[in-house]
């Protein structure tokens, strides 16, 4: 059966469409309908809570110490975290009270002052109990008309102030020990509060501002170094570092002048005479946590320690690694603590931050050995015959051979943000250079407090990755010795226990970061008694936060527990040239890399970051071990969308099937749609057979101030068969997830099962042997925002990717589709080539 290219749209602009925007039928949702008693002791319970933040903000005190300015958490209730019931058209108005932030889901934040706070105290109470009626014009039936004011309430669960008690979930003690290490840095990070905000008041505009002075002259009476940091993401939130100096140094304040940008220009000069005194740093965390313009107080990360489980195998280095370089071929950048002059023939370029005295190049060397020739020294795994990688070595990481991080210091006294502003110099220069897209960075970090924190590192990555077009492959991890779990085993009951008795193995930063990609690790195939392609013992795993598909991908990363025969069955080179094994998802993440990387190759042009990380994960399949019973439930929490194919198997396909793919920008006002039939070979008077897939990636701006509900702008696709004439219902389900339904219609079915609010979905039918009464289908691409949220007038990027395919291998779907696909105006062309088409034909 003959091959067919993927089929890449170079005419995009076909499928712009005017947005269909459905207005409410209703002023909203009343959660007490029917239970006006209880509405009423809600409605009571509320105004005692507003009542008593307002004790607190209103005081004589507080009014002189911080213009009585607060932030209050308004928890929805679990029925009503859906945008349309939030309390923001009538109680929480933007020119008052503005949104100015976000904890948890359903959790928004609204700067108030006693004033403004008042004014929704009295809206509150003023929400009617008992529920006026109206008639249906429609049937004329007398139904209930509650009040915007009383639906919302309705919705509320509490409000609350944001306390100190919400800042820290640290002591004094602890953080005085932690901040001592090297490699901290020395410094606790801040978060601020946005300083913005679309707010008409100058009530909380002025309270702002003395709130704001009151922490720059209580910083100046502290013995502290204090300097601001760069924004992060599109709100106005800013983040000051503060390190605790001894009582003897005088502080030293830099907070008037926030730069726009992230950037080596920033980097703090070192913390002299850093203070171990638990009770001056029990001093500054009162004086921070009592400003209420302080929205959190965090500590460092600082670089995870790297085991190694490293064995020799008494082989030589002639093992026919390809030698041949490319000018035009794969290019991965290594970020790690350099690699050996054994691949100096593959190595392109070096970065030469860290001195030879310095380095320790075993990681970097072994993960360099996989990209360069994986296959020809694990010829079971990956293809032996593929062409070698060219690498960019770039060292940042200086060795630690004690665990105590002085040399880390001696490179970066300012802590891991300077290793991101080396890594950001790094990136920007060779991707200008050489065109580098693709980066290898196995290095997590460890950090005390919350785990469920999306960390300042990983905003650095997403920073860094948007501003640059590149994508980042991190490493999910890896469990101490003590944490591990048992071997996987084919016993399904068995693994779901071993996974639900682990406290400590979500990911590890900065694996979290959402516009990049994060790996997990499988057992290798070649070790007795060990299962193939099962979880290792030693991977972290997700979900990811508030169940994001993290890790998003998983490779073999080598056994957890190695043989002496086989070692940990997953192979390359060490500094000398000699075959080597090792363990770790270290290792798992450079298999990733070279895929995406080799895609990158395949394709002539610039394809947005998009397309490549979408067609990676369509491709990819989950493995056996980790689809059998109950275990299919947890799937994408223990290997994210599963093992990439390999990319020469994804370019061409067989003629039954037909893979499109759609990359272009969403603008405010419009979706992208497509009416077709579907393939002839596959319909029978109307009712569908076959199977179809469809991924979809966006890059959304993030608003890290919001939390958990960081992403503002969520751009969904479909692929809907006609229901009744221009009706179209959705035929699509998340993949790997058997219990989800085809059409969620709760927020929370909808958060848990449609990958609403997430950068990358992917969604299939089921196998359809006879599905509908229609040829008729749609494929879809729209947006939603937040509550007050606008769509940014520069857009959204997306690429989704769709297979429609004929599972016996039989019919013609490429031939017909494409023919269809012409008749409609629709150009396609070979992916290799058509991404620079589109780019040279701007059509």
């Amino acid at each position: 059966m003959p091959n067919q290219p993927i089929q890449v749209v170079t005419n995009p602009q076909r499928l712009q469409q005017p947005r269909e925007k459905q207005s409410p039928k209703s002023v909203g949702t009343d959660f007490f309908a029917d239970r006006n008693s209880a509405f009423e002791r809600h409605q009571a319970r509320l105004a005692d809570q507003i009542r008593g933040v307002l004790d607190v903000i209103a005081a004589s005190q507080y009014l002189a110490e911080y213009g009585g300015l607060g932030y209050v958490r308004v928890r929805m209730n679990s029925r009503s975290i859906a945008k349309s019931h939030r309390p923001q058209k009538s109680l929480f108005r933007r020119a008052s009270t503005p949104h100015v932030a976000t904890a948890g889901v359903g959790e928004p934040i609204f700067a108030c002052t006693p004033s403004t706070l008042k004014v929704v105290l009295d809206k509150v109470l003023g929400a009617e109990v008992e529920v006026p009626t109206k008639v249906r014009k429609d049937t004329g039936e007398v139904v209930p008309n509650p009040s915007r004011a009383r639906c919302e309430v309705s919705a509320i669960s509490s409000i609350e102030l944001w306390a100190e008690p919400d800042k820290r979930d640290f002591s004094a003690d602890s953080a005085a020990e932690w901040l001592s290490r090297s490699s901290s840095g020395h410094r606790y990070e801040i978060e601020l509060f946005p300083f913005g905000g679309a707010t008409t008041s100058s009530t909380v505009s002025d309270a702002r501002q003395h709130a704001v002075r009151a922490l720059q002259d209580a910083l100046e009476s502290s013995p502290v170094e204090a300097v601001a940091q760069p924004d992060r993401g599109i709100g106005a939130a800013r983040h000051i570092s503060v390190g605790v100096v001894t009582a003897s140094t005088a502080s030293s304040l830099e907070l008037g002048v926030v730069a726009d940008e992230v950037g080596s220009g920033l980097r703090t000069a070192p913390l002299g005479n850093f203070s171990t005194s638990v009770d001056e740093h029990q001093r500054v965390l009162t004086v921070l946590g009592r400003n209420p313009v302080v929205r959190s107080i965090s500590l460092p990360a600082v670089p995870s320690s790297r085991g190694t489980n490293v064995a020799a195998t008494d082989t030589l280095v002639d093992i026919g690694i390809p030698t041949a370089l490319s000018e035009n071929g794969s290019i991965v950048g290594i970020i790690d603590g350099g690699v050996g002059a054994i691949l100096e023939p593959w190595v392109e370029r070096k970065w030469g931050l860290i001195a030879d005295a310095d380095k320790d190049s075993e990681h970097g060397t072994f993960i360099g050995g996989l990209l360069v020739g994986a296959g020809a020294m694990n010829p079971l795994l990956l293809d032996p015959s593929r062409p070698a990688c060219r690498l960019i070595d770039i060292d940042v990481l200086p060795a630690d051979p004690g665990g105590t991080g002085n040399k880390f210091d001696a490179y970066y006294p300012g802590g891991t943000p300077e290793l991101f502003d080396e890594i950001e110099d790094a990136v920007r220069e060779v991707r200008s250079a050489h065109g580098v897209r693709v980066f290898n960075l196995s290095l997590n970090f460890d950090a005390p407090g919350d785990n469920q924190r999306y960390g300042a590192a990983a905003q650095r990555l997403d920073a860094i990755a948007r501003a640059y077009d590149v994508i980042f492959v991190i490493s999910a991890g890896n469990l101490s010795t003590n944490d591990r779990r048992p071997e996987w085993t084919e016993d399904t009951t068995s693994a779901l226990t071993s996974l639900a008795r682990e406290s400590r193995s979500t990911i590890s930063e900065p694996a979290e970061s959402l516009f990049n990609l994060a790996v997990s690790a499988l057992n290798p195939t070649v070790i007795p008694n060990q299962i193939p392609f099962g979880l290792t013992s030693y991977t972290r795993r997700g979900p990811g936060l508030r169940g994001a598909t993290k890790p998003d991908m998983a490779h073999v990363g080598g056994s957890g527990n190695p043989t002496a025969q086989h070692g940990s069955g997953l192979y390359s080179i060490d500094e000398s040239g000699a075959l080597v094994s090792n363990s770790g998802t270290s290792f798992a993440a450079p298999l990733v890399a070279r895929e995406l990387a080799d895609l990158d190759a395949s394709i002539a042009g610039s394809a947005p970051r998009e397309t490549l990380i979408a067609l990676l994960i369509h491709e990819a399949t989950m493995p056996a071990p980790l689809q059998r019973g109950e275990l299919r439930g947890v799937a994408t929490d223990l290997a994210g969308f599963g093992v990439p194919r390999e990319t020469h198997k994804t370019l061409e396909r067989p003629d039954s099937e037909i893979v499109m793919v759609v990359s272009n920008t969403i603008l405010p006002g419009e979706e992208h749609s497509l009416k077709f039939a579907w393939p002839e070979s596959l319909t029978d008077e109307g009712k569908c057979r076959g199977y179809a897939r469809l991924t979809l990636v966006a890059r959304p701006i993030l608003a890290y101030e919001h939390g958990d509900e960081r992403i503002r702008v969520n751009i969904d696709a479909k692929l809907m068969q006609e229901t009744d004439p221009d009706k179209f219902s959705n035929a699509l389900k998340p993949v790997y997830h058997p219990e989800a339904m085809a059409d969620p219609r709760t927020e929370r079915e909808l958060l848990q099962e449609a990958h609403k609010w997430q950068v990358v979905k992917s969604f299939e039918t089921s196998k359809m042997r006879g599905r509908g009464k229609s040829s008729t289908w749609k494929f879809l691409v729209e947006y939603l925002t937040r509550a007050d949220e606008d769509m940014p007038v520069s857009g959204v990027e997306f690429a989704a990717v769709l297979t429609i395919s004929d599972l016996k291998g039989e019919a013609p779907v490429f031939q017909q589709m494409r023919q269809q696909l012409g008749a409609l105006g629709i150009r396609t062309a070979d992916i290799r080539t058509g991404v620079r088409t589109r780019v040279i034909t701007g059509s």
